[in-house]
Parts: structure tokens; sequence; C-alpha cells
């Protein structure tokens, strides 16, 4: 496996040197989202970010090397909205319904959909010692487990569900549409490059896991669709 480096951008780096970082990080990830990790080039991320090639290779020793910091920034932004929401203040239901929301958020409104799956075959084959995903997922599994035991005392959900399991489960649910979009076309028709789709699956993905959770059954949020919303693939 191709070992990564520790850092992505050296927190003691000068003004200037972390102004050149954050430039060519976010030429590199205009790049990588537009053409992949394999079509990308060096060369027009340098044009991009004002730099010469030269100095992107002093700074990452290769392009993979870049791809892993682009990933671990997008993660890491992701993932910090995530352990810092507030949800104590909510009921243990809506509070649920926030993070479940919030795991979507970045998938519809970002570029996280396109990194993403690039990210999980880089990630398939590498070893990458730096990586928020991992080093925050901890602080998430506390906020889910912090949740589910609120509403098991409220009476709100079931008691006999493993967090960990439930979190896995719940991520897959709610995002997987947006890296696996074939399937989910196939499927049951969604084009989730469309903001009415992409709004249908959140709701239903995210009312799917929360009906799961429920120590009984509400009728608020039906597992449905709008009507009309299906159209079979090739029926134009």
């Amino acid at each position: 496996m191709n070992e990564l480096p520790d850092s992505c951008a050296p927190p003691k780096a000068l003004p200037n040197k972390r102004e050149t970082l954050k430039r060519i990080l976010e030429a590199a990830r205009r790049e990588f989202v537009g053409k992949g990790l394999a079509d990308a080039r060096v060369d027009d991320i340098a044009q991009a970010a004002g730099v010469t090639k030269q100095l992107v290779y002093h700074y990452y020793r290769s392009k993979e090397e870049l791809f892993a910091c682009v990933l671990d920034e997008s993660s890491a932004q992701a993932m910090n909205e995530l352990v810092t929401l507030e949800l104590d203040h909510l009921a243990p239901r809506a509070a649920l319904r926030a993070l479940l929301q919030g795991m979507v958020q970045p998938y519809e409104e970002g570029e996280l959909s396109a990194l993403a799956q690039e990210g999980i075959r880089f990630h398939e084959s590498r070893a990458t010692p730096r990586n928020s995903f991992t080093e925050l997922a901890p602080r998430l599994r506390l906020k889910l487990k912090k949740t589910l035991e609120r509403g098991i005392s409220s009476g709100d959900f079931r008691a006999d569900v493993d967090p960990d399991m439930l979190l896995a489960v719940a991520a897959l649910a709610t995002t997987s549409a947006w890296v696996n979009r074939y399937t989910v076309s196939t499927l049951c028709g969604l084009d989730m490059a469309s903001a009415p789709d992409a709004e249908t699956w959140r709701r239903f993905s995210v009312d799917f896991v929360l009906s799961a959770l429920e120590r009984e059954r509400s009728s608020e949020h039906p597992l449905t669709r709008p009507v009309a919303v299906f159209k079979a693939p090739g029926s134009g």
C-alpha cells in the first residue's frame, strides 16, 4: 500500500505558505470533481492555483497525495459540522432527524458526492495515516448514542438497537444514493442531480431510519413519495 504523509497543510506554515496551499487545494478540488483522479492534470491544477507545477510537487509528492489531502479536507469539514451539531435542546426524534439530515446536507449542497465516489476506491487500496473521518468517528458515534439513549428513556425509541450498527446503516441509507446514482436511478427512477428527486430521497431515507427506531410507529411521516415521481428508465 502507498503511504501518505501525516499532514496536508502544516499548522506552523507561514501565512503566505498557508495561502498558497489553500489555493492549490481549492484548484485541485475543482479539478478532481470535474475530471476524477485518473484524468486530473497537475499542470492544470498549478495553472488554476497560479503556481508552478514544480511548487505543487514541492508540497505534494504526487497527484495521489494531493487527492488524499483534498479528500481529508472535505471529510473534515463534513464531519466537523456533524459532531458540532447542537442536539440536546431538541426532543429525541427531532434531534435524530437533525443528525440524519446533517449527514445528507454535504452531498446535496457540496462537491462531496463526486469526491466520495473516487474516495471509496482510493481508500480501499491505500493506507492514509491522516484521515479526519476515522479521527472524528468516535465523536459522531457518541453523539448518536446519547440521542438514542434519550429517546429510549423518553419512550420514543425501542431499546433493542445497537448504536454503532444503527449509525453505519443510517449513513449508508441516507448518503449512498449520491455515490451510487445508477442503482437509485434504475430501481426507483430518481435522478439525484435533480433537486426535487434528491429531496424525495432525503425525506424518504431519513423517515425510513426513524421508523426503524420508533417504539410505536408514527404515521406523521409515511414511507411514500409524491405521486408521479417514478419514471421507468428509458421511458423519456
